[in-house]
């Protein structure tokens, strides 16, 4: 027997499935890709919170590390991923850099993505090795003048803060520094331990462990305020007065392809701001130096388009572009 179904009711099914996908949501695992290797920021992040959204959400959330190219890879993956909150982005502030150093641009940062959450913000400190020659920021600051650019530092990439923070510096105190990029701020600062750069414009939580162990020297804060975890260290505008204004951190943000529906993004907003309120996560976010935030949705697409605008600047001031 065939079942005829009336034209106006089959025009209409085609319009519910998606709100009925919603109720159902999530359906099946959701992919979190991290644009880095593990051990920076926004791997840290997301491995603390992942058990608590699969409980939340009640299905497993993996964690992906897929580095490479300033965050980009992983973004880009993110960026052409089937729009229904299966697939999310636990990204730092490089996601929005590194690409407006490239021409022509990956993705558009602000156009191809929707915030979840800003989760958190963090601090970036200026470290060396251990047996270096400046003991504190004044001998530093000598120490980049006398070398006459023969001195290098890693970064986490093309484009990332702590590629752009050093460039900064350069621009403020006149001074030369060779830029070598890694996949990632924790391959930096592996790098610094090997000897192979001589500085790390580094993220708090990849390097805490290396100063409190004494394998490096915490030189200043790149922040306006001293870092909590280490209040002793002096913050690079006090350290000079061509370094007034100096202020580069970087943050752990949730983010969805730009069509992703409202119901997912909501869902999974609820779920990561419960997560990072949980008394485990928020005592290691705190022991980290991750400054707890858990914007809504709206304040951190507002917190994306502003971002972009400041960093978008200094790449424009400094014609900074990625090679290739």
């Amino acid at each position: 027997m065939t079942i005829r179904i009336p034209r106006r009711a089959a025009l209409l099914l085609p319009l519910a499935t998606p709100a009925l996908a919603q109720a159902n949501w999530p359906d099946r695992p959701i992919n979190m890709i991290v644009p880095f290797p593990p051990g920076g920021t926004p791997d840290i992040g997301a491995r603390l919170m992942a058990p608590k959204l699969s409980e939340f959400l009640g299905q497993p959330v993996t964690v992906e590390n897929r580095g490479g190219a300033g965050a980009t890879i992983g973004t880009r993956a993110v960026v052409q991923a089937r729009p229904d909150g299966h697939t999310v982005l636990m990204g730092s502030i490089s996601f929005l850099t590194s690409p407006l150093t490239m021409r022509p641009m990956p993705y558009d940062p602000v156009a191809d993505l929707r915030v979840i959450s800003l989760v958190s913000t963090s601090p970036y400190i200026l470290v060396v090795r251990a047996d270096a020659p400046p003991r504190d920021i004044a001998g530093f600051h000598a120490w980049t003048r006398a070398q006459g650019g023969r001195l290098n530092y890693g970064s986490a990439g093309m484009g990332t803060p702590l590629h752009l923070g050093a460039e900064l510096y350069k621009m403020m105190m006149g001074v030369e520094l060779t830029h070598v990029p890694y996949r990632g701020s924790g391959p930096a600062l592996t790098a610094l331990l090997a000897g192979e750069v001589n500085m790390v414009f580094a993220d708090v939580p990849g390097a805490a462990a290396h100063i409190r162990a004494g394998t490096v020297r915490a030189l200043a804060a790149m922040t306006e305020t001293r870092i909590s975890q280490f209040p002793e260290v002096p913050t690079m505008a006090e350290s000079d007065p061509r370094l007034r204004g100096y202020d580069v951190y970087t943050w752990a943000m949730l983010a969805a392809p730009k069509a992703t529906p409202d119901g997912p993004v909501n869902r999974i907003h609820e779920a990561a701001i419960r997560a990072a309120r949980a008394e485990d996560v928020s005592r290691r976010f705190a022991e980290l130096g991750f400054d707890y935030v858990g914007s809504t949705p709206a304040a951190g697409d507002a917190r994306l388009l502003r971002e972009r605008d400041k960093w978008r600047e200094v790449i424009e001031r400094g014609n900074i572009r990625a090679e290739g």
